[in-house]
């Protein structure tokens, strides 16, 4: 974040008294970051406090325009669409000021934009789905919408059909800059085209990203290294994070089977946490070469040793409880979590405001390397949940919707993300400015695969299947379904080229 220091520094201060309050039965005493400052106590009103500057807020190459008060509206989710009302857009518009830090960054942002380009912007909320939406609007051409925001899979579905705007093609749009997610351009670039981007211009991808909490009273009383430690020293590993894991697993009542009302787990999550395992690896299964054409993993070696570790990590029903075991549910889970009663706990980072009335004392770590000579920690965005914005070929005034498309994603850089990760997440949910150094890490480094996104051939489901059920054996796996996805890829690529070449 181009405005870090300063503002974890403010909120630093603003609740010190809670973090004394709650730190006291704390693991970890470890040294501060560049972005924090040491505080033993509150400063008096009369004493200086010095801060470090703002740097300068990066502007739009945008002209100056004036859009004679039209409306721009952005198609969003309702709680109709994929996942349910837990996914409900709360990020594009408002109705008024309230008090609440993301609601009024939001009127914030839009009002900036109003003011800048004589613009309203306006929120299309579907009691469908998104997918439908962005369909009828470019066969019937609904005029309901200017610009959409959905989620992943349904992006790579509606640009291989042709239904959206390669986004390389609109005026004013620059995908090089720090508001779109790089590691998403990157990742999500088809044959040179880019159909949907994420970044700053929605904060739901930062409540998709799949993360890992650990409990830290349970990691003091087990006296295990600080999991903060491991991750800067580089020694954050699928190893460590299994023998943490070993150590803190406990049949309480001597049954011989963990039970989630009663025992104690090394690691409790659902099933989506194979996925995160066997990308926290850095494997992908289809990467793009210098041209940016589709090409698939070209060997298998190296996954074939992550999904045998991690489908040990999953499948030792000793250790690990997914749910759905004995019929739990996902609030089930959470609150093993919540009473201390499991090391680790794998979700999307919304669990974490989820848990904001939980006393628990709970840290944040990125997904774990596979082994030591990794170059970096990867962290899964979970498809359906994640969301990316994306244009209708319908829409035909382009400098319009480019124009407002990136200056409604560059202000929100520098309004709605704060708000959500400085401020409402960091300091209001978690418990630590460790925590909030381990965020930088997981959204820094987060990671998409084409091939999951559009599920060729279902085999990022069959892989995480074996992951999950503790076989891990990925040569007869692979074997079944490499035709399918070979061809899969094969026909989308046709579809891509095709898009490619249309004008534009």
């Amino acid at each position: 974040m181009k405005k870090r220091a300063l503002t974890l520094l403010i909120a630093l201060l603003m609740v010190l008294p809670m973090f004394t309050a709650c730190s006291e039965n704390a693991a970890d005493t470890t040294e501060t970051t560049a972005a924090d400052t040491t505080v033993t106590e509150t400063p008096s009103a009369e004493e200086e406090i010095v801060i470090e500057e703002d740097e300068p807020e990066i502007l739009p190459d945008i002209p100056a325009l004036d859009f004679d008060g039209r409306t721009f509206t952005f198609l969003t989710s309702g709680i109709g669409d994929t996942n349910g009302e837990d996914w409900e857009t709360f990020d594009v518009w408002v109705e008024e000021l309230n008090g609440d830090v993301i609601n009024d960054a939001v009127m914030e942002r839009n009002l900036f934009l109003n003011e800048t380009y004589n613009v309203q912007i306006a929120e299309y909320k579907t009691a469908g789905t998104t997918l439908a939406e962005i369909q009828t609007e470019v066969k019937v051409g609904t005029n309901a919408f200017d610009a959409a925001f959905t989620h992943f899979e349904n992006g790579a579905n509606l640009a291989q059909s042709g239904m959206l705007h390669n986004l390389y093609d609109m005026p004013y749009i620059n995908l090089e800059q720090p508001w779109w997610d790089q590691r998403g351009v990157k990742d999500m670039n088809l044959m040179g085209g880019v159909f949907l981007a994420t970044g700053d211009a929605t904060i739901v991808d930062n409540d998709a990203t799949w993360v890992l909490m650990f409990g830290k009273q349970y990691v003091e009383d087990l006296q295990l290294e600080s999991p903060y430690e491991l991750v800067r020293e580089d020694r954050w590993t699928y190893d460590a994070f299994y023998g943490m894991m070993e150590q803190a697993a406990v049949d309480m009542n001597g049954d011989g089977t963990l039970k989630w009302q009663d025992d104690k787990f090394g690691f409790i999550t659902s099933d989506y946490s194979s996925r995160a395992l066997m990308y926290a690896s850095g494997e992908k299964l289809v990467t793009q070469d210098a041209q940016h054409n589709l090409i698939p993993i070209p060997s298998i070696e190296r996954l074939s040793g992550v999904v045998e570790i991690a489908a040990k990590i999953m499948g030792d029903k000793n250790i690990t409880f997914l749910t759905g075991y004995e019929s739990t549910t996902p609030d089930n889970i959470r609150s093993v979590f919540e009473e201390g009663r499991a090391l680790f706990y794998g979700e999307v980072m919304q669990c974490i405001i989820r848990m904001r009335e939980s006393e628990t004392e709970f840290g944040l770590v990125p997904w774990p390397k596979y082994d030591q000579m990794q170059d970096g920690y990867y962290n899964l965005v979970h498809t359906s949940a994640g969301r990316g914005v994306c244009i209708p070929v319908s829409q035909t005034d382009y400098e319009f919707v480019g124009a407002i498309v990136e200056a409604f994603a560059a202000k929100s850089m520098y309004t709605v993300t704060p708000a959500y990760y400085d401020v409402a997440l960091t300091y209001k949910y978690m418990r630590d400015t460790d925590s909030a150094e381990m965020l930088d890490i997981i959204l820094d480094s987060r990671v998409y695969d084409l091939g999951l996104i559009a599920n060729y051939g279902s085999m990022a489901g069959s892989i995480a299947g074996i992951i999950t059920n503790g076989t891990g054996n990925l040569a007869s796996t692979w074997a079944k379904s490499e035709r399918a996805f070979q061809k899969m890829m094969d026909k989308s690529v046709e579809k891509y080229a095709e898009v490619m070449n249309r004008e534009p």
